[in-house]
């Protein structure tokens, strides 16, 4: 059997479920739409919008440094591209609900 053509995206290889791992995975690291079904199946989502989807259960706390406070971070995608259910996605890290951007100082950081 032979392997299945890679997706590109932007130029970029794109990370299908079969190869997604958290462990290796960076943000700016494009990924298939069902990588993204398969992480908002886990658990109900902490925030589905047109801006985002991450997962619900937080991942981590970091100090936020505009508000002062400590908050949860969740694995973060956002849509950069194509329609469900061939959608591409761009794995964003560990963000604070809401945002697509890893931010704020990790308590070892302060």
């Amino acid at each position: 059997m032979a392997p299945k053509p890679k997706q590109v995206w932007d130029g970029k290889e794109v990370i299908d479920e079969d190869d997604f791992d958290y462990a290796t995975a960076k943000p700016g690291d494009f990924v298939t739409q069902a990588v993204v079904d398969n992480a908002m199946d886990c658990l109900p989502p902490v925030c589905m919008s047109a801006r985002c989807s991450q997962m619900g259960e937080p991942y981590s706390s970091k100090l936020d440094e505009k508000t002062g406070e400590w908050r949860s971070t969740y694995a973060t995608f956002r849509k950069v591209g194509g329609e469900w259910p061939n959608g591409i996605w761009e794995y964003c890290g560990h963000c604070f609900r809401g945002e697509t951007v890893e931010r704020g100082k990790e308590m070892d950081h302060i």
